[in-house]
């Protein structure tokens, strides 16, 4: 009689774990992934292969769950609890959100937590994010290489030209999320407002050409987005009047300018244009009792990285050959089209400031020489332009 109930409760216990484990079965083909894996831990034999292929996969379907959702702290969460019944079987998975993660700090330009989760992403699995750690880690050390760095943020009491240099957005593709959602990838640049009459109303910018080279205008307009006086943003649908088509393989004969339209002009009470004048910077200089270079634009790797204007105040120009002039100003990538300017003076108390060439492109390791498209070689262009939609 003894033994037959030890028997009962050997054969009972058994059931009794067969039930859990085909209870979780059910749970996980209703979705119920969560209570599967309660149901799966219950079994009596939880360290049964056949049981952790059932824990893993449900533990993959609850971080792929809240992946979707974008709560990555849980997802990580069950993504390592399948990886810790598997070394290699959700390391892919777990790469997956380190790049989500990283995405994010990136679109926030939290570049120092956006390179950690990169390199996370790449230690685990062989995905091609060189190049953006590359990009990310020179943004982080570029400052660290400059010996004098002057720029400062563009603010309501910089000098007033600051205040006619906007930012150009530039559709460049489309990246699908999934068969129905998707993204616009874009590249931001710098551009400045011009015109001939310091009074006037404007509906011409100029940039610089290279800016617009991988523009596909099949997925959207280009946009200008400027700063008026009470602080607020505004934007404008530009179109490419005139582009020098850069090559960077014929520096010696071709230059980098576009000169684009407004949609609708920006009125002067809002932003007042940098006034083109029909004279050479080296010209300007050399009539000029003192003068001095400046420069503006969305630097990247200063003032939470591009997102602020910014401008060097004191530089010096020269001419570096017949299509480029050469700054000492402070720039990096994102400036790009932004203006530089001259600083000129016949008193030395009160200057005055011309804008004299768009910033073309970097020469150094350190980006301290910054060359620039002069305004004379498209001064023609741009006046016939101005003339006709100012």
């Amino acid at each position: 009689m003894r033994n037959s109930f030890f028997l009962l409760l050997l054969f009972g216990t058994s059931l009794f774990a067969d039930f859990y484990s085909d209870l979780g079965d059910k749970e996980f083909q209703k979705h119920n992934y969560k209570r599967a894996v309660d149901n799966y831990k219950k079994s009596k034999h939880p360290n049964k292969n056949s049981i952790k292929i059932k824990l893993i996969n449900s533990y993959l379907n609850l971080g792929d769950n809240f992946l979707k959702i974008r709560e990555y702290k849980k997802s990580l969460y069950y993504y390592n609890q399948a990886e810790l019944l598997n070394k290699n079987i959700a390391s892919d998975k777990i790469a997956k959100v380190y790049q989500r993660v990283a995405s994010r700090y990136e679109k926030a330009k939290n570049y120092p937590k956006a390179l950690e989760y990169y390199k996370k992403a790449l230690h685990l699995k062989s995905i091609k994010l060189e190049k953006k750690i590359t990009s990310i880690e020179k943004k982080l050390s570029h400052q660290k290489k400059l010996n004098n760095d002057t720029r400062k943020i563009v603010t309501k009491n910089s000098p007033v030209w600051t205040h006619s240099v906007g930012r150009l957005i530039i559709p460049l593709q489309l990246q699908f999320i999934n068969e129905k959602r998707y993204k616009i990838k874009n590249k931001k640049c710098s551009a400045t407002l011009v015109n001939l009459d310091p009074y006037s109303s404007s509906s011409v910018i100029v940039t610089a050409s290279h800016c617009l080279t991988n523009y596909n205008q099949k997925i959207g307009p280009l946009k200008f987005a400027i700063k008026n006086k009470k602080n607020h943003i505004t934007y404008r649908i530009a179109k490419i009047e005139y582009d020098s088509r850069f090559d960077i393989k014929k520096m010696k004969t071709t230059t980098d300018f576009a000169i684009l339209s407004l949609h609708k002009p920006i009125e002067n009470k809002d932003v007042q244009a940098m006034v083109v004048s029909n004279k050479s910077f080296d010209h300007l200089a050399n009539k000029s009792l003192n003068s001095f270079g400046s420069l503006a634009g969305f630097s990247n790797d200063v003032a939470k990285y591009g997102s602020k204007l910014t401008y060097d105040p004191q530089c010096k120009l020269s001419r570096y050959n017949q299509m480029y002039g050469k700054s000492t100003c402070t720039g990096f990538k994102g400036a790009s089209g932004g203006a530089i300017i001259l600083n000129t003076t016949s008193d030395n108390k009160n200057f005055q400031h011309h804008f004299v060439g768009v910033i073309s492109h970097f020469r150094d390791a350190n980006y301290k020489n910054i060359y620039f498209t002069p305004h004379h070689l498209f001064f023609d262009k741009l006046v016939k332009t101005i003339k006709k939609f100012n």
